[in-house]
């Protein structure tokens, strides 16, 4: 048993002792030959790059189209948020208590006439009534000498103090007949007192905050029972019905619209909306390099609410020669590739009057060049190409 795995390990060994031996001489070998040939295997090898080289490079495939200028409608695409075109705050010009007959609260409908809010007003009411009466005694107290120094109207000046309620509001002053009666009536401080007491009745009618328009609430910034003071705001509505959408255009766009053109405005639902430019502002965001354009929104049939997002459309006429190409052709710095007659690429900038969806409309292209349609890698101006669809 022990002579059988002695002879095995001998037999591992001489085995090992090959290999080893065998791969010394191999590589020796090969080492020679590769000093002895260094010339010829550089040969071999740059003749093998070379045509790879220029298997590749003649196998440059690209799709063109062919510049045929004409005179295209303009489109011009964008998104815009629809704002309400009445929006303001309501607030309070007098100071009190607050109450109100309907609910101060986000959504609340309201119709034009309707009392918003109210301010109690009974300190107001009390002191113009005890105003009044203080006016009645001054009336009382130069009644006796119009009888004698104006008795031509003594009767009109009688029937004004016998008008005079103090839950009412005064009536209108007579008439004077002459101006010895206007300054007699003067001196009396009638006048100071008159105008005094209807400044305080038309400032009585702002205890109550009537809508100046059809609508609903979209903030409250108080709730009944608070103390307001003057100037405070109180609530923000919007106008119901009246609505707008704000499109940023490229300011070089602007002389292809109008006032009043029409506009179409896609909701969600891809039900149309039409409008018309009402305003084109006059200054530019200076991040998007836009002008503000302001369509007025009549009338919808389709349910629209203030801050949802529309696409927009509107549709120019344009005097200018131009070719539409896909977006795809356009690389790094709004440039294209145009293939020559000798088949080779020339890259050319384009002068893009708008883009669309999946086009753009260029300019300044000559009529029968041919454009890249399509992205290319792996080339450079200069590079020679095969034209697929000729």
């Amino acid at each position: 048993m022990k002579t059988r795995q002695i002879l095995i390990i001998l037999l591992s060994l001489f085995l090992v002792g090959i290999v080893i031996i065998s791969y010394k001489l191999g590589k020796k070998k090969g080492i020679k030959y590769g000093v002895e040939n260094a010339e010829s295997i550089r040969e071999k090898n740059k003749t093998k790059i070379d045509s790879n080289a220029n298997y590749i490079e003649k196998d440059k495939y690209v799709s063109v189209v062919t510049v045929q200028n004409e005179l295209f409608p303009v489109t011009l695409n964008g998104y815009g948020k629809v704002i309400a075109a009445s929006s303001i705050n309501i607030s309070s010009e007098v100071q009190g208590i607050l109450t109100s007959s309907i609910q101060l609260k986000k959504g609340t409908h309201f119709k034009k006439g309707q009392v918003l809010f109210s301010i109690k007003n009974t300190d107001a009411k009390l002191a113009l009534k005890s105003k009044k009466s203080s006016f009645l005694t001054l009336l009382t107290s130069i009644l006796p000498d119009l009888t004698i120094d104006y008795p031509e109207s003594y009767n009109d000046w009688r029937k004004f103090y016998d008008k005079i309620d103090v839950n009412l509001t005064l009536p209108e002053l007579p008439k004077f007949k002459n101006s010895k009666e206007k300054s007699f009536i003067i001196s009396r401080n009638i006048l100071t007192q008159y105008y005094s007491i209807k400044s305080d009745e038309e400032r009585l009618k702002k205890y109550a905050v009537v809508a100046p328009f059809t609508g609903s609430i979209i903030q409250s910034f108080t709730d009944n029972g608070a103390v307001i003071s003057p100037g405070m705001a109180v609530i923000k509505v919007l106008r119901e019905g009246k609505l707008e959408i704000e499109i940023p255009i490229l300011s070089k766009n602007l002389p292809l619209i109008t006032k009043n053109q029409e506009v179409s405005l896609k909701v969600n639902n891809n039900k149309t909306v039409v409008g018309k430019i009402s305003r084109i502002g006059d200054y530019i965001n200076p991040e998007t390099q836009t002008v503000p354009v302001f369509v007025a929104i009549n009338n919808s049939k389709v349910a629209l609410y203030n801050g949802m997002y529309l696409e927009s459309t509107i549709r120019c006429k344009s005097n200018t020669m131009a070719m539409l190409i896909p977006r795809t052709a356009i690389f790094s710095d709004e440039k294209v590739y145009l293939v020559n007659e000798q088949n080779k690429l020339v890259e050319t900038k384009v002068d893009i009057s708008t883009f669309q969806d999946k086009t753009v409309l260029v300019t300044n292209l000559k009529n029968g060049s041919k454009v890249v349609s399509e992205a290319v890698v792996n080339v450079k101006e200069g590079s020679e190409v095969v034209i697929l669809n000729k």
